[in-house]
């Protein structure tokens, strides 16, 4: 792999502005130690949106009062609804250029957000950092595979995967490198009329960073669960830690709890939103290399420090499903402070990087 120094978060994510998924079930949390401005006094408040990024989004918070919380859930809702609107590949908005129109309009210059330009940055930026297996431009192939699995969920008797020449004929415009970024300008252009961007990988993680960027400035602890993309800072009031759940892929609980205070966590699997067709299970992580569902394990989860960003750790732990646990030590050993946890065929976990 090209991966062999050190890899950050790219240092532009520290300067921007401070449903309905089964990801939904993979983690639990509760809260109270708060920092140094909160008290044992503190209440714990919970609130959870439905509405964005195809998700359950959950908010747990120790605050003074329900005036407070309710403030600090006020800006997480109108934090996520604007990302959502931002990001959203499949719908457009009046009054903004999203994601949807810079598809729409592949070939032209489409002045968008500042937002959307950072976001496809990072999106570029990891797919140099993981050697192509995470690549946002691969959105003619994921179509493909999404247009499988809404058809297989309203005719199941009659499901089928995408045909190979259609994947091979939609991989040809997959290049990022004909996504070009003008920063100053705040302009992007897909230069292949026929390529579209998805940033399913790394959207909910981003929109969780900024949302905790407001949530950090009432200096209280939190947790932040956007669909398996968890953010967690702080520890509870009695001083114990944030927990989390990993998810059993047998569907029998929790294999493995983990610390994710002051932690980053995603996780990847392949069993959470998959269709059938011929007898057969296909997860919706596509691996570029093959066109075809990645089954080289059935779970990856990624836990890296809590500023190095929800969205580095989304990305991290769909490029680590995708290459599998041997590629993926090489990745996450050049991930300062990540620690990956596969579960494989067997139900067995098995952890690499540094220990948290």
């Amino acid at each position: 792999m090209r991966a062999k120094t050190r890899i950050r978060q790219p240092a532009s994510v520290y300067m921007t502005r401070p449903a309905k998924t089964a990801f939904a079930l993979l983690l639990l949390a509760a809260m109270a130690l708060a920092f140094v401005s909160c008290t044992p006094r503190e209440q714990r408040f919970s609130m959870s949106w439905f509405d964005y990024f195809d998700t359950v989004i959950t908010l747990t918070v120790y605050a003074d009062d329900r005036a407070v919380f309710g403030e600090m859930s006020g800006k997480t809702g109108e934090c996520f609804e604007r990302y959502h609107r931002l990001f959203d590949i499949y719908n457009e908005y009046e009054g903004v250029n999203n994601l949807a129109s810079v598809n729409r309009m592949a070939g032209e210059e489409v002045a968008v957000d500042a937002d959307v330009i950072e976001l496809l940055m990072l999106g570029r930026e990891y797919e140099r950092l993981t050697d192509g297996a995470l690549n946002i431009a691969m959105g003619a192939v994921l179509k493909l595979w999404h247009d499988a699995r809404e058809n297989a969920a309203k005719d199941p008797q009659n499901a089928s995967i995408p045909d190979e020449d259609a994947l091979r004929a939609a991989a040809q415009h997959c290049d990022i490198d004909k996504m070009i970024i003008d920063a100053e300008r705040s302009t992007v252009t897909l230069l292949d009329a026929e390529m579209s961007v998805d940033v399913g990988a790394i959207a909910k993680g981003y929109a969780a960073d900024r949302a905790a960027d407001i949530l950090k400035g009432y200096g209280c602890p939190f947790l932040l669960n956007c669909g398996g993309a968890v953010l967690a800072y702080g520890v509870k009031p009695d001083g114990e830690s944030w927990t989390a759940g990993i998810l059993d892929p047998s569907g029998t609980g929790f294999i493995e709890t983990v610390d994710v205070s002051d932690t980053a966590l995603s996780t990847s699997g392949s069993y959470l939103r998959t269709f059938s067709a011929g007898g057969r299970d296909y997860g919706h992580i596509i691996d570029p290399a093959t066109l075809m569902p990645a089954d080289k394990t059935v779970s990856m989860s990624v836990m890296i420090p809590a500023d190095a960003g929800a969205c580095f750790a989304d990305a991290l732990s769909t490029a680590c499903f995708i290459l599998g646990p041997e590629r993926a030590a090489e990745l996450l050993a050049a991930a300062e402070g990540a620690e990956g946890i596969f579960v494989g065929g067997s139900g067995k976990t098995s952890h690499i990087g540094k220990k948290r």
